[in-house]
């Protein structure tokens, strides 16, 4: 089987903690664009969610719960070519909460 070897895994790969804003906020740094971003709150219980650009923004998986497809109109509202940003949804940008998000 053929396969490649990766010589920069965080080409590919990049976690991204922030704290929230409670606006608007257009987090940077990733390294590429995601296609895959999964945010969960760190500092308090908070649902795991999980956005593609299959499905779009602002639709959203909860990999905790049984919910299917949830549009979260609030929640990641863009990829951008560095990262991501995240609208006023305080389960993803609560002010003063802090945030990680695991990007593929």
């Amino acid at each position: 089987m053929a396969y490649t070897t990766i010589d920069n895994p965080f080409k590919h790969f990049n976690t991204k903690t922030y704290t929230g804003t409670g606006s608007s906020n257009a987090l940077t740094g990733v390294g590429f664009q995601p296609d895959w971003t999964w945010i969960k709150k760190r500092n308090s219980t908070g649902d795991h969610e999980l956005y593609d650009a299959v499905r779009g923004v602002t639709k959203t998986l909860y990999s905790n719960g049984t919910s299917a497809e949830y549009t979260h109109s609030n929640g990641l509202t863009a990829f951008g070519t560095d990262g991501f940003t995240v609208g006023t949804g305080g389960s993803v940008n609560n002010s003063s909460d802090t945030f990680v998000a695991w990007n593929w």
